[in-house]
């Protein structure tokens, strides 16, 4: 909130100069309070309501243009120009969905250009509208955009080292529990030894019955140690340790009625074994609970698919967390495998699992995250780039390329000039079939006359561009004809 009162502090700079300044399209005290009080909004709701805020900015500057586009254009467009720049900017970047801020700068160029068509300047307005548009609006929002997806990939960034410092700690605790595990093996043998040489003492003969019984009791000792020692290594110790349940062990556990089809005939990976041993197991532990009395089939086909099929079964009561299906598909993603559990068309329930041979490089969500995120990152670059681009060059090009057509579409030669005479009818005149301005600056006209301006030359780049034939008619007819030289600087 700091930051946006400290932009909204320095968009109102220009705000309050636009009302000191001497020029005649100074602003009044009273839009200096309307536009702050709107831009103050704008800056409040941007995060929330991005759309809304730059919607608020581009009508404040639209209107701020429009209405002194004839009477001091520079001072509309620069007075609220710092305030939509930012606010386009922050839009940008605040927008979960870019296609509600990008409607309102599309809404804002068209209303912008039909205003300036009908009511304000002419064609002349209606490409400032664009030029300031495109170059206020549309060029801030793209690094806006830009600039959230560059932030979203520097916090999937620290995700990810996150997640790789718990892989770290979980592999270091896993290093430990292999080292505790061997360490229980040097000690349990070295207790094993000391037992056996204690009860080799204790049946000494030369012994008395006290020593007799002080080493039975430190046998007893060593005994108990090693078991405890065992007790305690048996809960450090990994289960993948321990040997795992062939698929056969663990249909004939179950104690349902199951038919096995087991087409695998060579060797399973250890992992991969442990994945079918905990799929089939939580399968038919399911069943149990939800399908007593089906018919159950299970399929473990020659590359590692496994199917476990249960028929149609009363209803029953029992209700099931659903933590058992969500930890097999994570176990078996973990692998690399794909995982399904759905109902049948018969109304019983199938898993099924694909696995691979081999355990796969684990993918997490956070790096799937982070492809996309960098791929959304170099595509917003590259719209940003384009976007600018196309606003620069179509600036570059249209405004130099109007100013052209501008004076070319308007002239009124000195031949054509010099053959008008007063009293003559508009439509008996040889006249251009577009004026050059409407009502140009510093010009008056005589009282009850409706006046045309044409330019002089077709070139609208030299010392002379400014120069202007001046054509006043009452009643269509010509009163008036004047040749305006209105050399700039």
């Amino acid at each position: 909130m700091c930051a946006r009162l400290s932009l909204w502090m320095c968009a109102a700079v220009l705000v309050v100069a636009a009302a000191a300044t001497s020029r005649p399209g100074r602003l009044a005290l009273w839009e200096v309070v309307l536009y702050l009080a709107v831009l103050a909004g704008a800056f409040v709701v941007v995060k929330r309501r991005p759309a809304v805020a730059l919607g608020l900015a581009l009508g404040a500057w639209l209107v701020c243009y429009l209405v002194r586009v004839e009477l001091d254009s520079a001072t509309g467009v620069i007075a609220l120009a710092p305030a939509l720049a930012i606010t386009s900017f922050l839009a940008g970047r605040h927008a979960e969905d870019p296609r509600a801020t990008a409607i309102a700068l599309t809404a804002a160029e068209f209303a912008g250009v039909v205003v300036a068509l009908t009511e304000r300047g002419g064609s002349d307005t209606a490409l400032a509208v664009t030029s300031g548009v495109g170059v206020l609006g549309v060029v801030p929002w793209a690094f806006g955009r830009f600039r959230r997806r560059f932030a979203e990939l520097r916090e999937v960034g620290w995700e990810h080292a996150s997640l790789l410092e718990r892989d770290a700690d979980n592999a270091r605790e896993a290093e430990r529990a292999r080292l505790a595990g061997e360490m229980h093996d040097l000690v349990g043998h070295e207790l094993a030894r000391a037992a056996l040489l204690v009860g080799a003492l204790e049946l000494e003969p030369s012994l008395t019955a006290s020593q007799r019984e002080a080493a039975k009791t430190a046998r007893a000792s060593v005994t108990a140690a090693a078991e405890r020692l065992a007790d305690v290594m048996q809960v450090l110790r990994s289960d993948e340790d321990g040997p795992v349940a062939t698929i056969e062990e663990v249909v004939a556990g179950s104690g349902l009625d199951v038919e096995l089809r087991n087409g695998r005939r060579t060797g399973i990976d250890g992992i991969i074994a442990r994945t079918v041993h905990r799929i089939t197991a939580e399968a038919l532990t399911n069943v149990i609970k939800h399908a007593p009395g089906a018919k159950v089939t299970v399929t473990l086909t020659a590359n590692l698919e496994l199917r476990i099929t249960n028929g149609p079964a009363p209803r029953t009561h029992a209700v099931g967390s659903g933590k058992g299906l969500v930890g097999l598909a994570e176990r078996v993603a973990l692998v690399g495998g794909s995982f399904e559990a759905a109902p049948t068309d018969d109304g019983g329930f199938e898993v099924r699992a694909k696995l691979p041979e081999r355990p796969r490089q684990r993918t997490t969500p956070t790096h799937v995250h982070r492809e996309r995120t960098e791929e959304e990152i170099r595509k917003s670059a590259k719209r940003t780039v384009l976007i600018t681009s196309v606003v620069c060059v179509g600036i570059a090009i249209g405004v130099p390329g109007y100013m052209v057509f501008d004076a070319v579409t308007s002239v009124l030669t000195p031949q054509q000039f010099e053959r008008a005479e007063i009293g003559q009818l508009e439509d008996d005149l040889d006249l251009p079939w577009r004026t050059r301005v409407d009502n140009p600056l510093g010009v008056t006209a005589p009282p009850d006359t409706e006046c045309r301006y044409y330019s002089t030359h077709p070139n609208p780049f030299d010392a002379d561009r400014h120069d202007l034939h001046q054509l006043c008619f009452q009643d269509d007819r010509l009163v008036l004809k004047e040749w305006l030289a209105r050399r700039s600087g």
